[in-house]
């Protein structure tokens, strides 16, 4: 089919207003001392007699009444410290010499992939937080014309400079205007700027959030791309930028870094800066976030304010650093706190993340600028809070939940290394119960960064703690071996036994999987379900998130969810050698397998099959078949029976179906919530031939756990 062009007149430009900088009030003339390496172990000597000093002078162990947590740094403190490399800067290392300091064992040289062209998700305020779903989208050439491309069609539409075109989700595809003119309805739209060199286009988006707020407009290089998301009515917006242009928007330093004349001034932390980001993204499989569950991109408009940190991304363009010759995930942090750390990497962790003094991190930012030289804060908490936070929600280093009753002490029980002067890696918590030792990095998520910044905890209540490093491997001891609570392994045809099941060596916290970060839309939930023992992973720490369910996994589900609900009333699972359908295949040597699960639940009355015999257990659940099992599990079917005729349920569940009582009483729990109907807005449907996403379910569920708690 052949490619139609069409053309549209000019329209108004959509005015332009950049973010807002900021400043800083003066500077401390820094001191350009011994190198790095020296300084190290000059500054790891005189911490360490400092807080030996401290730790004598200590109270003797006694049950408290509150807790003061003194620490350093802000971040992870994994990789570079920007302020670090800010204060190198200014004693006159180079950015090499920065980069060579902080990512040990890497090679600095240029990229095999300069052409590369990245994927960013969008979000609406990319330096504060990470809404990423949007009601409407307006895009705008400016510059060079555009072409719109448009998917499934294959239309091809000439956009000119200061065209407006608007993108909204219409029944869950995207629809384009521009002006009265309708340019039809596609599964995703892309605006690709034309024009080379000084006339290369771009394009200027403005945003409306899913909550109807307006986004100020800015401008990205390279090409914009708006498809439909998971929600009623919602948007997702991509930027595909060359890496080269993507690196000039990186703002992840203080502005004033890059502006001559500036108090503030360090050219080569802005150029360490530049590497670090070009590395990170080279390195990441797959698409970017613009904010900081990756790096803060904020599109040209910030490189037009702020062009200073475009010319340190020109300065070293194609730089990138590696190791065994692929770019590095160059991680870096705000500030150390003196010590870079290796505890916060999940897994296994490469040779250049290491833990060492950070004498740089130690006299910078400058006194009276935010926490002043090493970023000292201060957190004091009462033992009454504290316990209440900790118990019961946290887990010790072997996975259990800790429940320790009214907390009387805390202490550093182990830290990166034998110096006193580094990360926390584990704290001994005793209460009026017992005692139990927990990863530092699960407390500072329970508590919050807010109120830890980081995880070089000096003391607690004046005590030190020991100096001595932990003889694990870098990974989070507490870390969950799998509660098996995922109903099958494979959505295939493997009935074996669940994973998530195989110990192993740990390496994520409880809860935390790979491919679910912690800016995952649904990454609570998530968490939540896992932690409620409805979900879990697979056996490579991964959730899989966008995959579909089965009808063998939600049988399990069911089961589980029924006995959360009805803790006196358990279904039990027993090793079954008899099929409960004629296609359910029998493990008898393995309790626990799908057989098992499915015969459970249909014993229990929770699953009826397809038909009398047979069960298809690895096709994929239709929504109204899942919220029948809900209804049955939740113990709420003789209410969805009574529900009188009329009730509002899903159009596309009418009555007469076997689902519809069921579906319509989930709906009047606000459980299930279903979409307009694009044909009839008044309505409401299911999309019950539509799959339904892993963590759509976690979503769902964590509503039951509302009705519950």
């Amino acid at each position: 089919m052949m490619k139609r062009q069409h053309s549209f007149a000019q329209r108004a430009t959509i005015p332009r207003r950049g973010p807002r900088g900021s400043g800083h009030a003066h500077i401390r003339c820094s001191r350009a001392m011994l190198p790095p390496a020296s300084r190290a172990v000059l500054f790891a000597a005189v911490l360490s007699v400092l807080l030996l000093a401290g730790s004598l002078l200590a109270p003797s162990a006694q049950a408290a009444e509150s807790f003061v947590f003194e620490g350093r740094g802000n971040g992870h403190g994994t990789g570079m410290s920007q302020w670090g490399a800010w204060q190198g800067a200014r004693e006159g290392y180079s950015f090499a010499q920065i980069l060579a300091f902080y990512y040990p064992g890497t090679a600095l040289g240029p990229t095999t992939t300069p052409d590369a062209v990245l994927q960013v998700r969008i979000s609406s305020t990319p330096w504060t937080s990470n809404t990423t779903s949007f009601s409407r989208v307006v895009l705008q050439p400016t510059v060079s014309p555009a072409t719109l491309v448009t998917d499934p069609v294959g239309e091809e539409w000439d956009i000119p400079p200061g065209t407006a075109l608007t993108v909204v989700n219409s029944g869950g595809k995207v629809q384009v205007t521009a002006g009265d003119d309708d340019l039809g309805t596609y599964n995703h739209v892309e605006l690709q700027p034309g024009g080379f060199g000084a006339s290369e286009g771009r394009v200027e988006v403005q945003l409306t959030t899913s909550g109807g707020n307006c986004i100020d407009s800015r401008e990205y290089w390279g090409a914009i791309r708006v498809q439909y998301g998971d929600g009623p009515g919602e948007v997702w917006v991509y930027n595909r930028v060359a890496v080269e242009k993507y690196v000039r928007s990186i703002a992840e330093v203080d502005y004033d870094w890059a502006v001559s004349g500036s108090p503030f001034y360090a050219p080569e932390a802005v150029k360490a800066q530049a590497v670090a980001a070009r590395s990170y993204a080279l390195a990441k499989n797959g698409t970017l976030a613009d904010n900081w569950a990756d790096q803060c991109y904020r599109g040209y408009t910030f490189e037009a304010r702020y062009p200073g940190i475009a010319q340190a991304a020109e300065n070293t363009a194609g730089l990138v650093l590696t190791h065994a010759g692929l770019p590095i995930t160059a991680f870096f942090s705000g500030h150390s706190g003196g010590y870079t750390t290796d505890s916060a990497w999940s897994g296994a962790k490469p040779p250049y993340i290491v833990a060492k003094a950070d004498p740089w991190s130690l006299e910078a930012p400058p006194t009276g600028v935010h926490r002043g030289p090493g970023w000292a804060w201060t957190y004091t908490i009462s033992a009454e809070s504290l316990s209440a936070e900790v118990n019961g929600s946290l887990r010790d280093t072997s996975g259990n939940r800790v429940d320790v009753g009214t907390i009387t002490q805390v202490a550093v029980a182990s830290r990166d290394t034998a110096d006193a002067g580094s990360h926390a890696r584990t704290l001994t918590i005793t209460g009026e119960k017992g005692t139990a030792t927990v990863s530092v990095g699960s407390v500072r998520s329970l508590i919050g960064t807010s109120n830890l910044p980081s995880t070089l905890i000096v003391s607690i209540n004046g005590d030190v703690g020991v100096g001595t490093a932990d003889p694990g491997t870098g990974t989070d001891p507490g870390t969950d071996p799998g509660t098996g609570t995922d109903p099958g392994t494979d959505p295939g045809t493997d009935p074996g036994p669940d994973p998530g099941t195989d110990p192993g060596d740990p390496t994520l916290p409880p809860g935390e999987f790979y491919d679910v970060g912690s800016g995952h839309m649904y990454h609570d939930q998530i968490t939540r379900v896992v932690a409620a023992g409805l979900m879990s992973g697979y056996g490579n720490d991964l959730f899989m998130p966008l995959a579909s369910i089965t009808r063998c996994q939600f049988a399990k589900i069911a089961v589980n969810l029924h006995n959360i609900m009805h803790p006196t009333d358990l279904i039990e699972v027993t090793n079954v050698t008899a099929r409960p359908f004629e296609d359910v295949a029998v493990d008898s040597k393995t309790t626990g397998d799908a057989s098992d699960w499915i015969a459970a639940a249909k014993k229990a009355g929770l699953v009826l099959g397809v038909t009398s015999t047979t069960f298809s257990p690895y096709t994929e659940i239709r929504r109204d078949q899942m919220a029948t099992m809900m209804c049955r599990a939740l113990g709420w079917e003789d209410e969805a029976a009574a529900l009188p005729a009329g009730t509002p349920g899903f159009s596309d569940v009418p009555p007469g179906s076997a689902h519809w009582a069921n579906a319509t009483y989930i709906r009047q729990q606000e459980i299930i919530l279903g979409y307009l109907d694009p044909s009839d807005p008044s309505t409401t449907v299911l999309r019950v031939d539509e799959e339904i996403k892993r963590h759509h379910v976690a979503v769902i569920l964590c509503r039951v756990l509302d009705l519950v708690q």
